[in-house]
């Protein structure tokens, strides 16, 4: 199994973005569970994909947060 650690400044930019700490708020914004993401604020290693999905997530909220969509 293939164990990354996530930088602390990752970590950071996903707290500007929870709406809460349960499996379901993380899961539904992340795609992790809440224990993942006690690994990852604990600074502890993930798995290689869990972090790839965890990137790939941010980045689409960050993205959206800056071009919101037209409604």
């Amino acid at each position: 199994m293939n164990l990354v650690l996530v930088a602390p400044e990752t970590i950071a930019r996903m707290h500007r973005h929870i709406g809460g700490r349960t499996d379901e708020a993380l899961n539904s914004c992340f795609g992790i569970s809440y224990n993942t993401w006690r690994k990852l604020a604990a600074g502890q290693p993930v798995r290689a994909s869990v972090a790839s999905r965890l990137i790939v997530r941010l980045s689409m909220l960050e993205s959206n947060a800056k071009h919101p969509a037209n409604d």
